[in-house]
């Protein structure tokens, strides 16, 4: 895992996040090389071959969508799709890329706040 963990880290933080964060950063990138790669190969394998996109309609519960503005994995075009899809969803995109809950954690939590109490 110490070989693909900075591939990694790229992908959750952005470089601005990556530059100044450096104690989140490197706990979090610590974490992936500690993480035993037969379950992170296997969870890999798993969102490759998991599609969803004919069944998300059938969403009823209240949904919160949350994007990151800068993520390169599920981007802002995954997160409109969603809410396309799911009735009465809300959309919240953070200046973040993958993590935004660690990265753009304030404004992760007023939102979620806000949809949990509404």
């Amino acid at each position: 895992m110490k070989a693909v963990a900075p591939g990694i880290i790229e992908r959750w933080f952005t470089a601005g996040f990556r530059e100044g964060q450096h104690e989140i950063v490197s706990s979090t990138q610590k974490t992936i090389e500690e993480t035993d790669p037969h379950g992170y190969v296997a969870c890999c394998e798993a969102l490759c071959d998991m599609d969803q996109r004919n069944t998300v309609n059938e969403v009823t519960v209240p949904t919160l969508v949350v994007v990151g503005a800068q993520d390169p994995v599920t981007t802002r075009a995954d997160g409109q799709f969603l809410i396309e899809k799911i009735s009465g969803a809300r959309y919240v995109e953070l200046d973040a890329a993958h993590l935004s809950n660690i990265e753009d954690a304030h404004h992760f939590n007023l939102a979620a706040g806000s949809f949990l109490n509404s």
